[in-house]
């Protein structure tokens, strides 16, 4: 494990044989780790041999709460590794990556960024091969051998037990051993099968046990293991596992449903009983050590060893079993075996070309398994030789329809659809043997009429289908087989004429397995009661939101009621037999004696008003009531007074493992009487909320009984006084709360102390005379708590008494939050007269000291404590010498304004052990802070060894593991030792600082001293992040005395000069943000960089309101613009009104970065930054150019080959963006332009840039933009030639008054797919002239806005180029009479079709009359909704002429001029709006045909 703890180390790896305990192994680090508490979080992912990353990153992102809105994996690898960066800024993160095949970019493909900028992330990795742990850089890497003699004869023993020591055994059973070899996998593979059999079949085992080699030995073993599975279909089980991608979790129900179908459980009767004997079976498995237990519930994995083996014994005799990729798949259409196989699981990763048929006539299963939905088109004839196929799975594939041959599937029994997206499948209906058909989380609209002649069918699955709209009534009204019933996702019932409705149910007498949501419970039919459903799911009213999907995992009987009325039978009967009941919202329910069910798990209530006491038993005997109930919550019960009322058993409760009461406003009691009454001995988690009469939690009686209780929060309880009421007699320590690990008070305005005293008299008499009432007396201990969390807690003035031994108390406290405690002022007075007992610290250099030692502290957050000034009572620095924290990490103080200093300045080793492992730092809002550490200059604190500066051996303030600093609204900060305006002297250093983020620090006037010595160096060289807002005072970053030479690191030779250079090695960020009075980083000329220093690493650098900068860099030939230039990525440059140039403009210096670009023979050097991907500058009024002063922002002598994305604003000097003379390979990667508010800007792009991968363009309030693209500057015979813009996406124009025109005819646009035109009072025509063809096939939509002089929009001849348009928005037009006009005596075609249109929008067009001049029909098969305001003039909306059939929604306005004189389409005035949806809005459409067409 000390190799985990190496700053150095960043990779590790493992490798070794597929078998020997290298998954074991990761496990095993994982469980250490995490009880040492080396790291934060730990995820565990699995690589396998074909790689599924967005698998892995899923995984990932569900386990840190991140939600991908990207598609690729590429943007979500991107997205996951800025996420994990932040976490690195507070966290330490493990890695475990099992089962590597091959070098892997972690970092690209996965996101887990890595290595030495990533100090706080590990990898550990596994895999068979030592090459792959060296290519992917591991150091160090181990292998795993075998278990030694007594681990392996340990292991074996353990699975078969003591029998193995008999005589008659144990001589066999060492043999056994010895042949696998040490290996993991072999032992438990053979050890399983010999439990409590006779010795014949040991001596068998040895027999079969031939191995020459170590991967002989385990085949062997695991073909002993596989033929010793003696329950019916275990064999075929396993089997059917391999088909599954290797290291899949695999989900039971997967099982059950392939095995049903391929002729498993034929023993079984019903569905319920054949689901249960695959539940049996994989339990079979798992003992067997064939199958792995899974994370996820209802899930196993097969191990890839054992996965190997099933795909070898399922392919060979009369198995014969295909699982492969599509490149397998190659070979095996040229092989004959292909011909007999009886199953093939088929992953694809590009659609493979199929057969026209499939000469597969003993294929009874087939599982294909495609990519991100990727689109699959099966030949028609594909499945016609596939007579005996029993079984098809398909998974993560598009499919606009199914083959015509789907309907020789005759034998078919199952078929399965996972996550794909459907279209029409309607062929289904001919499946007339079909059992189980299953549509999970897959992207369908409607489930096909056709279904219900499945006559046959026992299960239908429709779980997590999100956009199902449509199950015809008939369907579920046919099926009346139906056994099992999933369609949770479907809310639609009763929605529209032909939507099923619950009645339908109820033709269902077969029903055992249901899972649904109804939406209202009106819709659930009075006299509906299910009496044989062994397994459901079934949730009635508004959609429940779970925040612990956990719970389902209690039991398979779940239901979830919302309702304001009694109870109907059919709920009654499903409450008394649910194992996970939730019920919100009724009156009808007075307490929950009717539904105390011994099956019961979990169970939560909530917003039931009638309730006073959820169980009364003072009419009956005493109860026992839930006894193997393990979850209540009771919530939001305004009347609620008591939990129980009366006696309860013993038994009562004896499984309650987690108690949550919140907003119960009447509550008097958490619990009223003694626990004998009831027993709470395994409660872990117990959360108290908004219970206002609540005075105490606990009575001393109950907290006896918690023994188990890990968890505890209380909050917003407004009476609450104390947590415990009662104390007892004695000065000993009592282990009251031997397991809590958790300890959160929040919000408890009246809470003085954790347990009350038995003598308030002395009490009030001690608050009378001044002495302070901590808030832990000596009496309460808690051994294993480990968080703590106050917040806003206005009764506590002290925590713990002067009394109290730490080592007994809290020994393992890890992170103290405290937050809003107004009145506190310290944590205890060590002043006190009382005995002292306190962990006694050896003394340093003769000099005995007492010190309060908090050995495993390793956060502490302070936060708003506005009278807080120490920690102890009387310090003039928040840590003295009388505390020390050895442990501490992470250190955040934020509004404490008393606050003066942090640490005293002091000789002995507090301050070491307080400092030596800080990561992080993060001070804000402390007013009167002056120094983090006093600046005493008579005394020098020596935190670890002396650094040697040249011959000087001054000590230093050394903070070796911090990584972070933080400071923020520091007011009164000058420096963090001395008073000097300078932040960072030669007195203190930071080794491994790598980010430092400064706002508003008001007094600070240089960041880092200018001096000779080390300590500047040691505090820079691992800088990888510098932000500086709000510093009003600020002049540089490093102070500018000219005499003295900063020596970083070694010295750069420039041209022969060895001058000293200021290096920021790692440096990638630098961020200076409204800095007023800064002049330059180093020396005050204006410049920010000039030759005194150098970022080797930088990447981006933002600077913003930095209002006295002339120039960023100095124009120079030395090689710090090289080291500063090389690696920059992104430049933000806003707000910096007095800024002429990015680099200075001097004409006789020239700026030489890489190699000199040859222009046309002219070698003259070029400023290149050739990383350089994104460029941002806005508001620089002064701004001239990037390099030379004649209003071209970037001329001939600059190149950013890299460069994607360029924006810029309020450039009010910049009257072209590139000279004529620009090369195009110097801006060859140009992607997005966007230009806002260049008032003397005059065109756009120049001709030689126009056929580079531009995408988007925006062009907004440019006032002198005549044309977007300068054809002028062409010779003559180019200007003839027609230009392609051939990526051009995306064009936004706006506000651009002088522009007549968008396109001619010279220019074509191929690629254009959106189109965005507003706020142009000089646009006449969009299109000039006729374009060329082809120029706009793949325009997708048109918005049109705020054009006052348009008269048309679309011309007659694009209607050919417009067949993918999908979106048309006019908006605001004053004159525009029509959208599609016939120009240059080209007509519009009889029928104007505009297959994928999709929406249409008409705003506020005072003359516009018509979609077109003359009569003409529509035939828009895609349209779904349109909208329609203020167009008073038109008369010729084409509906009755228009071909619509997935019309959905059509919204209009109530006008003069009303389209139909009894429709009604709007009422109200203004934007009142009606809406139409299905059946209306075809009776609707119906109506609007009688239209007649002037």
């Amino acid at each position: 494990m000390d190799v985990l703890n190496d700053k150095n180390t960043s990779i590790i790896g493992i490798w070794g044989m597929g078998g020997v305990g290298k998954t074991t192994l990761l496990e095993e680090i994982r469980r250490q780790a995490g009880e040492k508490k080396l790291f934060d979080m730990f995820f565990m992912v699995t690589v396998s041999q074909t790689p599924n990353f967005e698998s892995i990153q899923q995984k990932i992102a569900d386990m840190i709460g991140l939600e991908f809105t990207e598609k690729t994996p590429e943007a979500k690898a991107e997205r996951l590794r800025w996420r994990i960066c932040e976490m690195l800024k507070e966290k330490k993160l493990l890695f475990l990556v099992d089962g590597v095949w091959g070098e892997i970019d972690l970092e690209k493909k996965v996101g887990i960024p890595y290595g030495e900028n990533y100090k706080g992330s590990r990898i550990v990795l596994t895999s068979r091969s030592r090459d792959v742990c060296d290519q992917m850089g591991c150091k160090p890497t181990y292998q795993v051998e075998g278990l030694n003699d007594d681990e392996a004869w340990g292991l074996f023993k353990g699975i078969v037990g003591e029998i193995v020591e008999s005589a008659d055994r144990k001589h066999i059973a060492k043999r056994i051993v010895g042949k696998c070899g040490g290996l993991p996998l072999a032992i438990k593979a053979v050890a399983n099968p010999l439990k409590e059999k006779s010795l014949s079949h040991w001596e068998v085992c040895i027999s079969e046990l031939k191995g020459q080699n170590l991967k002989s030995v385990v085949r062997e073993a695991l073909q002993f293991s596989y033929d010793y599975l003696s329950k019916p279909y275990a064999k075929e089980m396993f089997l059917l596992c391999c088909l599954f991608p290797e290291d899949e979790v695999i989900d039971i129900q997967d099982l059950f449903r392939l095995g049903l179908g391929f002729g498993l459980f034929q023993n079984t009767t019903t569905l319920d009983t054949a689901m249960a004997e695959a539940d049996v079976l994989v339990d079979y498995l798992k003992s067997s050590s064939l199958l792995l237990e899974s994370d996820r519930e209802g899930s196993v994995l097969m191990h890839d060893v054992i996965r190997e083996f099933a795909i070898s014994v399922a392919s060979r005799d009369k198995h014969l079993f295909l699982v492969g990729t599509h490149q397998e798949f190659i070979c095996w259409k040229r092989n004959h075996a292909f011909t007999r196989c009886t199953a093939v699981s088929l992953q694809i990763d590009v659609v493979p070309e199929f057969p026209y048929e499939w000469e597969c006539p003993e294929l009874e299963l087939l599982k294909l398994e495609g990519k991100d939905k990727q689109p699959l088109v099966l030949p028609s004839n594909i499945f016609k030789r596939m007579e005996k196929l029993r079984v098809l799975s398909m998974t993560d594939i598009q499919m606009m329809s199914l083959p015509a041959s789907f309907e020789d599937l005759k034998s078919l029994r199952t078929l399965c659809f996972y996550k794909c997206l459907l279209k029409d499948i309607s062929i289904i209906g001919e499946l007339k043997n079909l059992e189980i058909l299953s549509f999970c989380d897959c992207d369908i609209e409607e489930l096909p009429k056709e279904i219900e002649k499945l006559t046959n069918l026992r299960f239908l699955e429709l779980t997590n289908c999100k956009n199902l709209r449509l199950v015809p009534s008939s369907v579920i009204c046919n099926l009346s087989n139906l056994e099992g019933l999933y369609m949770r996702s479907f809310s639609q019932w009763k929605v529209g004429k032909d939507n099923a409705s619950v009645e339908d149910l109820k033709k269902l007498s077969s029903l055992v397995a249901l899972e649904v949501c109804i939406p209202n419970d009106n819709l659930w039919p009075d006299d509906l009661v299910f009496r044989n459903l062994t397994r459901f799911k079934i949730s009635v009213g508004d959609a429940f939101y779970h925040e612990d999907e956990h719970l389902f995992s209690h039991s398979s009987k779940i239901l979830e009621l919302k309702t304001n009325t009694t109870f109907k039978e059919g709920f009654n009967m499903l409450l008394k037999i649910a194992g996970v009941i939730h019920i919100e919202g009724t009156n009808a329910l007075h307490n929950l004696n009717e539904y105390n069910s011994p099956l019961l798990k979990c169970l939560i209530i909530k917003k039931c008003q009638e309730m006073k006491y959820a169980i009364d038993t003072t009419k009956s005997a005493p109860l026992i009531v839930f006894p193997l109930l393990e979850i209540l919550e009771i919530c939001d019960m305004d009347n609620l007074q008591e939990l129980y009322l009366g006696m309860l058993l013993r038994e009562s409760f004896g499984e309650l493992r987690k108690l949550i009461l919140k907003g119960l406003p009447q509550l008097m009691n958490v619990w009223k009487n003694p626990t004998e009454h009831a027993s709470l001995q395994k409660l872990r988690v117990l959360g108290v909320s908004c219970c206002h009469k609540l005075k105490s939690i606990f009575s001393l009686y109950m907290v006896r009984d918690l023994v188990q209780l890990q968890e505890m929060k209380v909050s917003q309880c407004e009476a609450l006084e104390y947590i415990i009421d009662g104390e007892r007699n004695g000065d000993g320590h009592e282990n009251l709360f031997p397991q809590l690990n958790r300890l959160e008070l929040e919000n408890l305005p009246k809470l003085q102390r954790f347990m009350s005293s038995l003598n308030a008299l002395a009490t009030s008499a001690n608050c009378g005379s001044g002495v302070l009432e901590p808030f832990f007396n000596n009496q309460i201990a808690f051994p294993k708590l480990e968080f703590m969390i106050f917040s806003n807690i206005d009764g506590v003035r002290e925590i713990w008494t002067s009394k109290f031994r730490l080592e007994m108390s809290f020994p393992q406290l890890r992170l103290l939050n405290l937050g809003s405690l107004l009145n506190l002022t310290h944590f205890w007075n060590m002043n006190s007269n009382e005995n002292i007992h306190m962990e006694i610290v050896p003394a340093v250099e003769d000099n005995a000291r007492r010190l309060i030692e908090f050995p495993c502290l390793q956060y502490i957050t302070l936060e708003k404590l506005p009278i807080f000034e120490s920690f102890q009572m009387g310090g003039h620095a928040l840590f003295d010498g009388k505390v020390a924290f050895p442990s501490l990490k992470r250190l955040t103080l934020s509004s404490v304004p008393k606050l003066m200093h942090v640490w005293e300045n002091m000789d002995g080793p507090p301050a070491h052990v307080s400092l030596q492992n800080l990561i992080s730092l993060d001070i804000g809002y402390c007013d009167t802070l002056k120094n983090v550490v006093s600046c005493e200059r008579d005394k020098t604190m020596a935190a670890a060894e002396e650094i040697e500066v040249g011959r000087n051996t001054a000590e230093v303030i050394i903070f070796p593991a911090l990584e972070t600093i933080n400071f923020h609204n520091l007011p009164n900060l000058t420096s963090f030792f001395a008073r000097n305006g300078t932040l960072f002297d030669e007195k203190v250093a930071f080794p491994s600082l790598k980010e430092l983020n400064l706002y508003g620090v008001h007094k600070l006037m240089h960041v880092w001293e200018n001096m000779d010595g080390r300590p500047a160096h040691v505090s820079l060289q691992n800088l990888f992040s510098l932000d500086i807002v709000d510093c009003d005072t600020l002049k540089n970053v490093v102070s500018c005395e000219r005499d003295k030479t900063v020596a970083v690191a070694e010295e750069i030779e420039a041209q022969g000069n060895t001058t000293g250079l200021i290096i920021f090695p790692a440096l990638e960020v630098i961020h200076f943000h409204n800095l007023p009075n800064l002049t330059s980083f180093f020396v005050e000329n204006g410049t920010l960089f000039d030759e005194k220093v150098a970022f080797p690493s930088l990447k981006q650098l933002k600077l913003y309101g930095v209002h006295k900068l002339i120039h960023v860099w100095e124009n120079m030939d030395g090689r710090p613009a090289h080291v500063s230039l090389q690696n920059l990525i992104s430049l933000d440059i806003l707000d910096c009104d007095t800024l002429k140039n990015v680099v200075s403009c001097e004409r006789d210096k020239t700026v030489t970065v890489t190699g000199e670009i040859e222009v046309r023979g002219n070698t003259t050097g070029v400023i290149i930054c050739p990383a350089l991907e994104m460029i941002h500058f806005r508001n620089l009024t002064n701004l001239t150019s990037f390099f030379a002063g004649n209003g071209t922002l970037f001329d001939e002598k600059v190149a950013f080959p890299a460069l994607g994305s360029l924006e810029l604003g309020v450039l009010n000097n910049i009257t072209e963006l590139w000279s004529p003379q620009v090369q195009v390979e110097s801006f060859c990667q140009v992607k997005t332009i966007v230009v806002e508010g260049c008032s003397k800007l005059l065109q756009i792009v120049p001709p030689r840039l126009l056929q580079i991968g531009i995408e988007t363009i925006t062009v907004k309030r440019c006032p002198s933009v005549k044309s977007l693209f300068v054809l002028e500057r062409l010779a003559v015979d180019e200007r003839e030639a027609s230009l392609t813009f051939y990526h051009l996406k995306y064009l936004m124009v706006c506000g651009l008054p002088k522009l007549e025109y968008i396109f001619d005819k010279k220019v074509s646009y191929p690629a254009m797919q959106k189109l965005w035109i507003s706020d142009m009072d000089g646009l006449r025509d969009i299109w000039q002239t006729q374009q060329s063809s082809g120029s706009f096939h793949q325009l997708e939509g048109i918005h049109v806005e705020r054009c006052h002089k348009l008269l048309t929009v679309v011309p007659s001849y694009l209607f050919p180029e417009l067949q993918s348009l999908k979106r048309i928005l006019i908006e605001y037009c004053d004159s525009v009479e029509v959208i599609f006009c016939d120009d240059s005596g080209q007509l519009l075609p009889a029928t104007v079709t505009l297959p994928h249109l999709q929406y249409i929008s008409l705003h506020h067009n005072p003359v516009l009359g018509s979609f077109c001049h003359h009569k003409c029909d529509f035939e828009w098969p895609s349209l779904r909704k349109v909208r329609l305001y203020g167009c008073p003039k038109m008369e010729n909306f084409p509906f009755a002429n228009m071909k619509a059939p997935r019309l959905e929604r059509v919204v209009s306005d109530s006008t003069d001029n009303e389209i139909t004189g009894d429709t009604s389409i709007v009422t109200g005035d203004g934007f009142s709006d009606k809406c139409y949806y299905g059946d209306e809005c075809d009776r609707f459409n119906s109506r609007i045909h009688t239209c007649i067409i002037n």
